[in-house]
């Protein structure tokens, strides 16, 4: 619970961020008579502005919940090892730290402060099954391309391909 509170107070911040960025923007890009501090109050005197800012902190408090995901598909993390180091450079991730039966990866560079700092990707083995868990646009794209790189592969060993 408190991972899910400080990702939404990390979302809210960045939005509030992004929107004075947006406002300056538009203040600056435009010869408009009205000053930026004027344009601030004009945006909490309408029902149009505290709409915007109700919906800033609904989206904030709710991203957490949609914006993580875990996809599952057959597997092995051991056997399949050079597959996952394929997806993961494919994806722009690096490997963090290993064990037999989990990989963990974070973006690199500046993505991983676009990212928020929240992007680690997790591949855990269960059973017969590879769980991959994170961020859901990081830990998606991996997922499908290690999914398909191991298929790939067992095709090629089976002389389908």
């Amino acid at each position: 619970m408190k991972k899910y509170f400080v990702r939404s107070v990390k979302y809210f911040v960045a939005l509030c961020v992004l929107y004075v960025a947006l406002m300056a923007l538009m203040h600056y890009s435009e010869h408009a008579p009205i000053t930026f501090a004027q344009r601030w109050e004009l945006l909490f005197a309408t029902w149009r502005g505290w709409g915007m800012v109700v919906a800033t902190i609904l989206l904030a408090a709710t991203y957490p919940y949609f914006g993580f995901a875990k996809r599952t598909f057959e597997g092995n993390i051991a056997t399949d090892r050079e597959e996952f180091t394929m997806a993961a450079e494919v994806s722009g991730l690096e490997l963090v730290s290993a064990t037999e039966t989990e990989l963990r990866y974070r973006a690199k560079g500046l993505r991983r402060l676009v990212k928020l700092y929240e992007d680690e990707v997790v591949v855990r083995q269960n059973g017969t099954q590879v769980e991959v868990g994170g961020l859901r646009s990081l830990s998606v794209r991996l997922a499908f391309d290690a999914e398909r790189f191991i298929t790939n592969k067992h095709r090629r060993e089976a002389g389908e391909i």
